[in-house]
């Protein structure tokens, strides 16, 4: 009788389709920014000569970047904005809880500056109730729903954008450049090593003028952001206080945070002395 074979791992790993494996390879490095050759293939159950062949071909497509030990994920280059209701629903949880850990930095009689996006209109909704602040946007769906509390709104005068319902143009800018805010809270679009990013030149003008009058710069993203980047670049990473987001960014984005003395603030984690 001829004895049986014993698959080998290689043999094993050559049932799964390679685009099916790397895929998987893919979705972890976007996940986590970063992958290791042992880790992979520990997780997917190959060798780590598999796992080096798929990075191999995962950086030939232009998706990832090798590293010593493993790869990065490529930064994804977004050209076109995404309709604002989709983007609403989009990450939904996520930005509520981004809004809340936002809102509860704010303290009694500040005066606010609140920037145009998703995220910044969750944020909108926290801050309605609350009767001791000056709020300052450019943003009209979040002055709408400001201006139904009890705290003054203001908005600067100059031409509306129609996609995102914010305020442009130079009198905006000019505007807003005479006031001092104690705080202001950034929309982006994408993050990376380099600094944030926006669709919009026009959004991005305000932006800036909004973060060289603040006090205090926190940038609300939620992590689907991590490692992309888009047409405008708004400022380098420090200029930022306080990132306010759902998910630990990955490593080397952590890394270059920490390295620009940026508070992460992981929405609905628990603060740093009541971990376990």
């Amino acid at each position: 009788m001829k004895p049986q074979e014993i698959p080998t791992e290689e043999a094993a790993s050559s049932r799964v389709p390679a685009q099916v494996r790397r895929g998987q390879i893919l979705e972890i490095a976007t996940r986590n920014g970063f992958v290791s050759v042992s880790g992979i293939a520990e997780t997917l159950g190959v060798s780590e000569m598999t796992v080096r062949r798929d990075l191999e071909a995962l950086q030939e497509q232009g998706l990832v970047d090798r590293t010593f030990g493993g790869a990065v994920r490529r930064e994804v280059y977004e050209a076109e904005e995404p309709a604002f209701d989709r983007r609403r629903r989009d990450h939904g949880s996520a930005k509520a809880a981004i809004a809340r850990a936002a809102a509860a930095l704010v303290k009694p009689r500040e005066t606010v500056g609140v920037d145009v996006g998703t995220t910044a209109l969750a944020l909108a909704e926290e801050l309605t109730s609350r009767a001791d602040l000056r709020l300052f946007t450019n943003n009209l769906r979040a002055a709408m729903q400001l201006g139904s509390g009890r705290s003054p709104v203001y908005v600067p005068g100059g031409q509306v954008r129609d996609v995102e319902m914010s305020i442009v143009g130079a009198a905006a800018v000019a505007q807003l450049r005479t006031y001092f805010l104690d705080r202001v809270f950034i929309g982006v679009s994408g993050i990376t090593e380099k600094g944030l990013y926006d669709y919009s030149v026009e959004d991005t003008e305000v932006k800036r003028t909004f973060i060289e009058q603040a006090e205090a710069v926190v940038v609300l993203c939620d992590s689907s952001k991590f490692d992309r980047r888009s047409l405008a670049f708004v400022g380098a990473l420090d200029e930022v206080d306080v990132l306010i987001t759902d998910k630990a960014p990955p490593p080397h984005l952590a890394a270059a945070l920490e390295a620009a003395k940026v508070q992460i603030i992981v929405a609905g984690a628990a603060p740093a002395a009541d971990r376990r």
